[in-house]
């Protein structure tokens, strides 16, 4: 480990991020949300879909994309595209094409940039994700969450099993070769055969990258009120930890590489838009309730679409709060977002970005938890073990405390 003393971590250094000289490529992610249907276990910003005002928030969307363009196009190269939501399947195929226009026409992308759109199955056809794939995405990721009609009726999903099966199936037709799916595990009541049977049927459509969540139960979700009330019981975690040890034995058999907490993928198949946000990279989001992250200053939009689309309307922003991150609080999130890969922190990148001692920073932290045996030191990279990985939430926690 590189022992010199550059700077105070605790001195304002430009929120952190001291490489300057060349701006850092950017990713793009773009909000829609817009759902059939408000799952019970979800806390992200996702609206019931609203036909008067879809058309609205695209015009929107691109009054924003414009704007930013104008200060961050000139000298940053884009590498991914994110289109998240909500359900962006849910907007009209005219208008998902129109996005990727707007965005190809206002930034520079790099030729061999990742485009990537979310659907949930049943809310698209094979006609519609021919039209996409044309268009210029290449990247779907494809909200399965389980193969088993019961886990779904109890996850108050809208899709059921075949839906799941034509929608990956249209994909492939449509000539997708980067296909996501994303499952849940530890639903109440979930055996550990019955999560096997999810993964290999997951396995069975050859995917190039697999999610796989482990259910939390978020406040103020229709979940959280019925645990409340006594009528929703997760797992214990015993239970928990022996359905992630199966997921990776599982996986990594199959030869899917896990290199983040939740992600496993085929070489060279991860998933590089959110690799940029655990290697805490530039990226612009747009959108409501759409987060960015520049040169150590984040900002947040609104919420609400409505009130998204008139203040974009109003003054071409709908920027809702705005922080720059002091040194030290740019450093622990640094480690909270890079800990969840598996390769881990580069100590000598992280010295050279901060211009300051990992030791003097963190040296105390980083010794108790290594009398813990829940982080590594190798090849001067801080790694989680693997009794870490199964802890990872605590032992993250430890940074930004």
């Amino acid at each position: 480990m590189n022992q010199k003393m550059l700077t105070d971590p605790n001195e304002n250094v430009s929120g952190g991020n001291v490489n300057t000289l060349r701006p850092q490529p950017l990713g793009l992610y773009i909000h829609i949300p817009y759902c059939i249907h408000k799952c019970g276990y979800c806390d992200f910003n996702s609206h019931l879909i609203d036909q008067g005002e879809m058309g609205a928030y695209v015009d929107a969307l691109l009054v924003e994309m414009d704007h930013y363009a104008q200060s961050h196009s000139s000298d940053r190269e884009v590498q991914t595209l994110f289109l998240g939501g909500g359900t962006p399947t849910t907007l009209p195929i005219p208008q998902l094409v129109r996005i990727l226009e707007s965005a190809e026409k206002n930034f520079c992308f790099a030729s061999n940039s990742e485009i990537t759109f979310e659907a949930n199955p049943a809310t698209i056809g094979q006609n519609q994700l021919k039209s996409l794939r044309q268009a210029g995405y290449n990247r779907i990721s494809v909200g399965v969450q389980s193969f088993n009609k019961t886990e779904l009726t109890l996850l108050d999903r809208a899709h059921g099993v075949e839906e799941i099966h034509c929608t990956i199936d249209r994909a492939r037709g449509a000539g997708f070769d980067n296909l996501s799916l994303d499952l849940i595990f530890a639903i109440p009541g979930q055996t550990l055969e019955r999560w096997e049977d999810n993964l290999r049927l997951a396995l069975d459509k050859n995917p190039q990258h697999l999610s796989t969540y482990n259910l939390t139960i978020e406040p103020e979700t229709a979940f959280w009120k019925l645990q409340s009330r006594g009528k929703l019981t997760m797992p214990n975690e015993e239970h928990q930890l022996a359905l992630y040890r199966r997921t990776l034995e599982v996986l990594e058999s199959a030869g899917l590489r896990h290199y983040e907490i939740s992600n496993f993928a085929r070489p060279g198949r991860e998933c590089r838009h959110n690799i940029t946000y655990w290697q805490n990279g530039n990226s612009l989001g747009f959108g409501a309730g759409a987060s960015s992250f520049l040169d150590g200053t984040r900002h947040k939009n609104i919420n609400l679409p409505a009130r998204y689309i008139k203040e974009i309307n109003k003054q071409r922003t709908a920027v809702e709060s705005q922080e720059s991150l002091k040194p030290r609080r740019a450093m622990g999130e640094s480690l909270m977002l890079g800990l969840r890969l598996l390769e881990g922190i580069s100590i000598q990148q992280f010295e050279e970005r901060f211009q300051t001692s990992f030791d003097q920073a963190f040296g105390d932290i980083v010794s108790s938890l290594q009398k813990k045996d829940l982080v590594t030191i190798e090849q001067n990279r801080l790694r989680l073990s693997e009794k870490g990985l199964f802890l990872a939430d605590s032992v993250i926690l430890e940074f930004i405390a």
